[in-house]
């Protein structure tokens, strides 16, 4: 199937649109679901829990990550088996069923229980979908660049980061209309918009790496070669994790912090955000050209210490609610970020093989995002609650050194 419009852009152009776009609509939807806690809280959960309502939300987002790792499993091994682009369009139509579902469940006021209850479902379904789509949809376009391979991953960083913007414009709007069912038109738009994506994803063509593949014999099976890279599968997780904890925590958590604690307007916290993600979007490509010319662990090196300075000044700025601080602290992220999205998924892609390279690549990936990016938005609100106000950027500290001694180690080679 090859849809009209299509016809209309270059090859390349296309594909990089196409394979991003679902990338950008999950992130606008992740970004409306967080950004928006505090609202969808009331729709969800009895009025009675309060403040704990948002603690519930964001329990609903970690417990739906355990669906993260059997998605990417599964989309991983039917990319290294069947190809790279069924699963992108397959994950594309769960995102899509997932995200209308989100917007029609009835409030809690007429269902009682059940409208957690197909919270859950719902995020559940969605976690399964993205772990087929984040990983692959990079892997997929650096398979098929010949040159500026940093540059052809970091797109899908650049789809993410501007989706987050997207999303958090789309939340600040929201929250001026009077209409209170209005986020609900929000998820169901994005679902219709993941649909029509879908159909256009049908004119994609396969890797050409994968095809070339094909014609090699290889006599173990995929899970007796991942195995054997073991170190390699503990580096990708532990970049994968930094990373996610990171966003999750200085980005994602830190606008509600920002209102429920900070005593920010919801349109003051989305100003700050939709700045700070505008600018980090905008920076990625650049990144990503400059890492082709300084090299990938060079930037890297640069990048992990600085997110964990930034988490320091940004968290501690926020302890003395002082503006200029947390000010410093999100330009800060804004140069970190960008560096580390533009170079991760060239580094977890030179990490293992060609036969391997989805499977590992989204199962790990998804592994470490369950365990520590889904939890990082309510252990950080936790923790703040508790007043331990530094907590959260101590943590990304810690996870931060880890990551800067795998990267500095020479066991990774870049392809």
């Amino acid at each position: 199937m090859n849809l009209p419009t299509t016809r209309l852009l270059p090859s390349a152009m296309k594909r990089t649109l196409l394979t991003t776009s679902i990338v950008y609509i999950e992130w606008v939807e992740y970004a409306l679901y967080l950004y928006l806690g505090t609202i969808i809280s009331q729709y969800f959960f009895p009025h009675a829990l309060g403040n704990n309502a948002l603690i519930f939300t964001y329990g609903i987002f970690a417990i739906s990550y355990i669906g993260r790792p059997l998605g990417g499993l599964l989309f991983g091994y039917y990319a290294d088996k069947k190809g790279r682009r069924p699963p992108l369009i397959i994950s594309a139509f769960l995102i899509a069923l997932a995200t209308i579902g989100i917007g029609l469940i009835p409030s809690y006021q007429y269902i009682g229980i059940m409208a957690p209850i197909l919270l859950l479902l719902c995020r559940f379904i969605q976690s399964i979908a993205v772990a087929g789509e984040f990983n692959n949809a990079s892997i997929y376009l650096i398979e098929h660049a010949n040159k500026h391979k940093i540059l052809a991953g970091s797109w899908v960083g650049t789809a993410a980061s501007a989706g987050m913007f997207t999303g958090g414009l789309m939340a600040y709007t929201i929250s001026q209309i009077t209409y209170s069912e209005a986020w609900r038109l929000a998820f169901i738009i994005t679902g219709i918009v993941s649909l029509t994506i879908m159909l256009f994803r049908t004119s994609l063509s396969e890797s050409p790496q994968y095809t070339s593949m094909l014609v090699q014999k290889n006599t173990r099976t995929i899970f007796q070669e991942l195995s054997s890279h073991k170190g390699r599968l503990f580096n990708i997780a532990v970049i994968a994790a930094f990373m996610c904890l990171y966003i999750y925590t200085c980005n994602v958590y830190f606008m509600s912090y920002m209102i429920t604690k900070l005593d920010y307007t919801m349109r003051e916290a989305s100003t700050y955000m939709m700045l700070t993600q505008a600018g980090v979007t905008l920076l990625i490509p650049i990144m990503a050209m400059i890492t082709e010319y300084i090299g990938l662990k060079t930037i890297m090196k640069i990048m992990i210490p600085s997110i964990g300075l930034m988490a320091l000044i940004l968290f501690w700025g926020a302890s003395m609610s002082n503006d200029t601080i947390i000010i410093i602290g999100l330009s800060l992220y804004v140069v970190a970020n960008a560096g580390i999205s533009a170079t991760i998924f060239k580094y977890m892609f030179d990490a293992l093989p060609l036969h391997i390279r989805c499977t590992g690549n989204s199962f790990i990936y998804s592994l470490s995002v369950a365990m520590i990016g889904g939890t990082a938005p309510i252990l950080a609100a936790f923790l703040i609650n508790e007043n331990y106000l530094m907590a959260p950027a101590y943590y990304i500290c810690v996870l931060g050194i880890l990551a800067f001694v795998l990267v500095s180690k020479k066991e990774i080679k870049e392809n």
